[in-house]
């Protein structure tokens, strides 16, 4: 008898659930979906390779604004310019994708990557004074410095096949502490090696768990071999971060006293207003508060601008003509001038920025990200996705629309003169709108310096021909990116 009742019970259960899902408010064209779990298992059963393609698939499709549907969520995934403006541009859809972010917030909390609201708002508006142009002109230096040494190490190779990934997220972490954290890393590499392998090994941890649905269950997750290997990882972030700001913190309590005229008139950094801001309001702004927020840059700041400047050798190797042509902008500007450069040579610099900003179209580091909306929103004439639902923002194929770009797979910085127009949203390496990378000036200003001091120097030459680009955390290559580097001979 109990078990009729329960046959009962779950016929009737599957009878309203679909009943419900045939119900719900039709959207735009999408791939067939099971009710309540949509998607899920065609999702979950694919290869992280994969997720690129089935998109491009879906794309190619169903149109440009495709409906996915998943475990009761309801995703409008857009791939053109004119569908996402409304989103990026308003100042009202500004919350990120619950689900998508979810696995992220054991790391990075509610730092300024995933808060919303007002608590979003008043971090913006206290982080932004940290990127004026003064603050920084004064990284300048050390950006510089380390790029010579970058430059040093993978001479080093001596012409012989390298892979190009781990000396260049070496650079980008010394680069990310001296400038944004004021933190002069040591010259013993063993705990940064751990901090980088900690962050390949978390974004992989995060990225296999949207993956595997039954690690969804944190009970199960932290109990389970790779949710163990994610929190360990966790840990090896954290106590990195925890040092850099008890050293700066320590700075900071010694400059204190300090009251010259030049301490007085010192500009702060991004880890400095933190700690200001903490010193004079003592219980509203918290050592767990300055912790998320350098949890979150060290992330962004690291990782992404890591993953351009990579790919931007990847495509000077294999492009030789543009190499050159870059090469020869530098000489134009140098010429046998060894000293760094300065703010008024970056602004010089316009083919080289064309070679990023071409680099960042065909891969931009971060692929794919989302928004939760809590009000209706127009996105055409014919679609309004309802409260609830969530848009995600395809950059991948934005990037590659032929609407808007002449033989987008094709890498031609020559597409970034000046004088070419082009829809505003087409372009997003760095988003767009309110919600836009809080520190893109300082990332293209990295990478430029960095590649000025590549091509002042060496020569890339290829061993790598062709890369996978996967859409993980931040977007990466799927085997090692290997070049050469040879030494750029002198002019007599």
């Amino acid at each position: 008898m109990m078990m009729m009742l329960m046959c009962l019970l779950a016929a009737l259960c599957g009878f309203l659930t679909l009943r419900l899902w045939r119900r719900r408010p039709r959207g735009p064209p999408g791939p067939p979906a099971i009710p309540y779990f949509g998607q899920a298992f065609r999702l979950l059963s694919i290869a992280e390779r994969d997720i690129l393609p089935l998109f491009k698939e879906w794309f190619d499709t169903y149109g440009s604004v495709v409906q996915v549907e998943m475990l009761g969520n309801v995703y409008v995934l857009l791939s053109e310019p004119e569908s996402l403006e409304p989103v990026l541009s308003s100042s009202v859809h500004i919350s990120k994708g619950y689900w998508e972010y979810l696995f992220f917030r054991p790391w990075l909390n509610d730092g300024l990557l995933l808060s919303t609201g007002d608590k979003w708002r008043l971090r913006r508006k206290l982080l932004t004074p940290s990127f004026h142009f003064k603050i920084l002109e004064s990284f300048l230096g050390g950006i510089s410095k380390n790029s010579e040494t970058y430059v040093e190490s993978i001479l080093e190779s001596g012409g012989k096949p390298l892979d190009i990934q781990e000396p260049i997220r070496m650079a980008t972490l010394k680069i990310i502490c001296e400038t944004a954290m004021g933190v002069t890393l040591s010259t013993d590499n063993e705990e940064q090696n751990a901090f980088i392998t900690a962050i390949k090994d978390a974004s992989e941890g995060i990225v296999l768990r949207y993956l595997t649905f039954w690690l969804y269950s944190d009970f199960i997750y932290r109990r389970s071999e790779f949710g163990k290997k994610f929190y360990n990882s966790i840990d090896t972030l954290q106590s990195f971060s925890k040092k850099v700001i008890r050293r700066r913190k320590q700075l900071y309590q010694s400059e204190k006293s300090d009251v010259g005229e030049g301490n007085k008139s010192r500009r702060k950094a991004f880890l400095d207003l933190l700690l200001e801001v903490e010193d004079s309001n003592p219980g509203l702004f918290t050592e767990a508060d300055i912790q998320e927020e350098v949890d979150t840059f060290m992330f962004e700041g690291h990782d992404t601008v890591s993953a351009a400047i990579i790919f931007s050798h990847f495509l000077l190797a294999n492009h030789p003509n543009v190499q050159e042509k870059a090469f020869k902008e530098q000489d134009g500007i140098f010429g046998n001038d060894d000293r760094p450069a300065s703010m008024q040579d970056l602004q010089r610099m316009t083919y080289l920025e064309m070679v990023i900003k071409e680099t960042l179209r065909l891969y931009p580091s971060v692929p794919f990200h989302s928004r939760k909306l809590y009000q209706d929103l127009r996105i055409d004439d014919n679609t309004v996705v309802p409260a609830g639902q969530s848009v995600g923002i395809l950059t991948f194929y934005i990037h590659r629309s032929t609407r808007h770009w002449d033989d987008p797979e094709l890498f031609i910085p020559e597409r970034f003169d000046p004088e070419i127009s082009r829809h505003p949203f087409s372009y997003i390496p760095f988003s767009a709108g309110p919600r836009n990378c809080i520190g893109q000036k300082l990332a293209m200003m990295e990478i430029k310096t960095l590649l000025s001091t590549v091509l002042r120097n060496c020569i890339l030459e290829p061993v790598t021909k062709s890369v996978d680009p996967v859409a993980s955390v931040i977007i990466r290559n799927l085997d090692p990116i290997i070049l050469k580097v040879v030494p750029r001979p002198r002019a007599a």
